[in-house]
This record gives C-alpha cells, structure tokens and sequence, in this order.
C-alpha cells in the first residue's frame, strides 16, 4: 500500500517515533471515540487537521514526537480509506522512508500487489514513483508495472521529482512543504510496518 503524501509515511514516521501501533480509521468520529490518555488520534479531511485531533497527518511533525507506549489513530482522505477496501494476506505500508527494508522483505514473497491511493481518485505521481522501486523487484515485469520500472530508474532526485506532482503543489500551498521534503528521504528507517489484528506494527529488518 503506497500513499507517499502523506498516510503510509506517516504510518512509518509514527511507528518509528515509539508508536506501539497505528490504526487506520474510516471516519473522523471512529478515531474520536478512540482517544485516550494513550491513544493519540491523528489524521486529515482535504490536507487539514480535523477540530479535537492530536495531530494532522504529517510525517515530519510525526517524527518530532515522543509517542514511546503510546498507540496511534489515524484517519486520512486516501490512505486509510484505500486501506479499508484491501484484503490481503499481508499488507505493508510504504514509503521512501522504508524502502530498502521493504524490498527486503518483499523478496520473501511469492505475490506481490501494488495498490496506489492516489489523491480523491486521481493518479499521484509520486506513488508510482515508489511503486516503480518496487516493481523492480520484478526481473520481467509487465504493462503498468515495466513502465513503473523504467520512471523510476529514470529519477534521479526523488524530492525534485515529486515537487512535480499535483498533490505536492497542493500541500504546499496549504504550508506543508516540510512534508514533501521528509517524505522524500529515501532509507532513514530501517524497517517495515506490517498490518497486523487491524494496526500496523513495527517489524525490525
């Protein structure tokens, strides 16, 4: 599962600032009625951090925090709803963040499925960026997946590149542009964030 701006980074900057979990939500009013002292509810609704949340969806103000025993839910308008509607085996979020350790862990798989959210239905430019990285696991892919390939394999500087994409002009017109430049950072985290009893963990590579 791939939504580079912003949910899966967002999941893995999370995870990695000490979250014991993330749980995606569908609504607004199911990540609410989860907040507690140890629960820290988190999300967005069009790009915007909804009244009474702990945090937005931003993976750099993510990984400012302390969220050590702490479980996080979030809530997004692409990510955790494309989330919802899979039904996997195993289900990893990624990110440029992760990637590496992702591949690596991939690689152990018979089948992989690459499902991008895209931004309210639209083609992101940015996860099929990733999602070519991902596709080179494969030595003959075919149709989407060759031409994921070959994009990918013609970037050279990830950040550049997805500057160029609609939603990334998008958030940086709302004031997010931190989020563009910290999602573009490829390998800062060495590991994956799995899907697990309905939340996501963290699986050390």
């Amino acid at each position: 599962m791939i939504d580079v701006l912003r949910a899966t980074s967002s999941i893995v900057a999370a995870l990695a600032a000490g979250a014991s979990f993330v749980k995606p939500a569908s609504s607004i009013e199911q990540a609410l009625s989860m907040k507690s002292q140890n629960i820290v509810v988190a999300g967005e609704r069009n790009s915007v951090k909804p009244p009474g949340f702990d945090l937005g969806n931003s993976p750099a103000e993510f990984a400012e925090q302390n969220l050590k025993g702490k479980g996080v839910v979030l809530t997004t308008t692409n990510g955790t709803a494309a989330i919802e509607k899979l039904n996997c085996q195993t289900l990893l979020a990624a990110s440029f963040l992760n990637l590496t350790a992702t591949l690596e862990y991939l690689k152990k798989c018979d089948h992989i499925h690459v499902v991008c959210a895209g931004s309210n239905g639209k083609f992101s430019l940015e996860d099929f960026l990733l999602a070519g990285y991902i596709a080179s696991l494969d030595p003959d892919p075919k149709d989407a997946a060759a031409v994921a390939k070959r994009y990918a394999q013609s970037v050279s500087d990830i950040l550049n590149e997805i500057k160029k994409s609609f939603h990334a002009c998008h958030l940086k017109k709302l004031g997010f542009e931190r989020d563009i430049a910290f999602s573009a950072q490829k390998d800062i985290y060495n590991f994956v964030a799995v899907l697990k009893n309905g939340v996501f963990v963290k699986i050390n590579i």
